[in-house]
């Protein structure tokens, strides 16, 4: 392994002497130390060689490197011109700790290439993100943590022995930041010169923490993915461990987009905290307030969470990219993300409807132009409460595809009834759940040609207005007194018996889910 003259004379502390008209003096590679003496004539070209400036008797007119130690004033006599490089350091260096160090730094440029061939192999081999983690234990030797860029952590290694760092013990149980470390990582100086476009890689990060810790970037196009933090625990962080660091996060970030399906879960703060909410990753109400003020999501206090489905599955990686900008542009809002190949939307709005008649006819034709289908939850209030709205949503696209609902848009609040008796199908017949009533007349409708369930259920719906009932039917007055009367002579119904009443109409929802299945 070489290692430039640069980081040679850096290691040293040294300033060059200009002994070369090469211009790319500090590039040269160097792949050894040696002393120098006088009567050598096996001088290797790519070698550096350490001479004290007391000792040297003649001119250096060798094609090498010398590192010169400056134990007396050096007579300008001695300095070469042909080919020759040299570095001058202090006189308190000796020649053995010169050479003892460059040596250190060969063994650390050996370290660097062996992990980075261990790295790769990674890579190759497939590793899982917490696979990867504890390689970079195994090579750094200090605990690693990564989060996500809403801070919320995704996995470790070496964390769980961890003592007098209340930071890492709070993330490991908690599952992400605690507040004044959200705020001191947001307003950062470091934050500021990444917002500015430059491609940092590793930030030092102290004050809160008992340790020092060195935070990698997992950046794809230069725009993070998730923070690989190095925790300065067992021992201090080197220069090298940083090298390592850094080729430990381009790996996570491959490893990451592969996961993913792309590098989504970089596109913005709020989608990694979206994301996260959906993840069950946070949950402590506190917590998750605190983070929208900080990520200045700034909501109306009407929620829905809506699921849209590409139904076209062909390119769904490509479209799902192009929808989200369509969506997030038609409601005016940036709280769109891809999560598990949908988009999910957080949609706050003034009143407590999510849209007007018309912006909800907009709507359904732009799903209808794409290709989409769209879920709808509840009406809802915190962000705590978006994952299990957006169970809400999805479960409307599923239920909308079982009971074959036509349009492009299912509402949850129009699906519970019929969710709660798909729900009882792996306990029971739902057969079973159809009233006597019900059952009677549906098979005296099939033989008779009679039309009485239809004439029941109508008549329930309009509170038993037999005015409006029949105007519904299109019949005559005399003609639902008729079959009202029918009815209960042949089911002895009670119509005054409103539990009766719930179960004829749960029924006939029953037997209307049947006729999908």
């Amino acid at each position: 392994m070489a290692v430039t003259l640069k980081k040679i004379r850096s290691v040293l502390n040294g300033r060059p002497i200009k002994m070369s008209s090469d211009e790319n003096d500090d590039n040269i590679e160097i792949k050894g130390i040696d002393y120098f003496a006088e009567q050598r004539p096996d001088l290797l070209p790519d070698y550096a060689y350490v001479i004290k400036g007391s000792d040297i008797q003649r001119r250096l007119d060798h094609k090498n490197c010398f590192i010169i130690i400056e134990d007396e004033p050096l007579d300008q006599k001695h300095i070469g011109t042909s080919g020759t490089n040299a570095i001058l350091v202090d006189k308190d260096w000796n020649p053995e700790t010169v050479v003892k160090r460059v040596r250190q730094l060969f063994e650390e440029q050996y370290r660097i290439g062996d992990s980075s061939i261990k790295i790769l192999e990674s890579c190759q081999q497939g590793y899982t993100i917490q696979q990867l983690l504890d390689l970079g234990y195994q090579l750094l030797n200090n605990p690693l943590l990564l989060v996500d860029v809403s801070l919320c952590f995704i996995a470790h290694s070496g964390g769980n022995n961890i003592d007098n760092e209340p930071l890492w013990e709070w993330t490991l149980s908690k599952g992400y930041v605690n507040k004044e470390y959200a705020k001191s990582v947001m307003t950062d100086d470091n934050q500021n010169e990444i917002d500015e476009g430059k491609e940092v890689l590793v930030i030092w990060e102290t004050g809160l923490l008992n340790h020092r810790q060195l935070v990698g970037r997992v950046l794809k196009n230069n725009r993070p993915l998730a923070y690989l933090k190095l925790l300065e625990y067992h021992h201090p962080i080197s220069e090298s461990d940083q090298e390592i660091l850094i080729m430990l996060c381009h790996a996570v970030a491959m490893t990451m987009e592969d996961a993913n399906g792309s590098s989504q879960t970089a596109s913005s703060l709020s989608d990694t905290f979206l994301i996260a909410l959906l993840n069950q990753k946070m949950y402590d109400h506190e917590a998750i307030e605190e983070r929208e003020r900080i990520y200045g999501l700034k909501l109306y206090k009407n929620l829905f969470a809506l699921v849209i489905r590409i139904d076209n599955r062909q390119n769904t990686n490509d479209r799902l990219y192009y929808l989200k900008r369509i969506y997030q542009n038609f409601f005016n809002r940036q709280t769109v993300i891809i999560y598990n190949g949908q988009l999910v939307i957080l949609l706050d709005t003034i009143t407590a409807e999510i849209q007007n008649e018309r912006e909800m006819a907009s709507f359904e034709n732009l799903l209808e132009e794409n290709d989409c289908t769209a879920g709808i939850s509840k009406i809802f209030y915190h962000l705590y409460d978006f994952c299990e709205h957006y169970k809400q949503a999805h479960n409307a696209l599923t239920l909308g595809d079982q009971l074959k609902k036509p349009g492009r848009i299912h509402n949850y609040d129009d699906l519970i009834i019929p969710h709660m008796i798909l729900s009882f199908r792996g306990e029971t017949n739902i057969k079973n759940l159809v009233h006597p009533v019900v059952k009677t007349l549906t098979e005296l409708d099939e033989k008779k040609g009679s039309n009485f369930l239809d004439t029941l259920v109508a008549y329930i719906n309009h509170n038993q207005d037999t005015t409006l009932t029949a105007k519904s039917l299109h019949i005559h007055y005399n003609t639902l007194k008729y079959r009202i009367n029918r009815i209960i002579e042949i089911t002895e119904l009670d119509l005054s018996d409103s539990e009766t009443l719930f179960n004829i109409q749960l029924s006939v929802k029953v037997n209307d889910i049947l006729a999908c299945l």
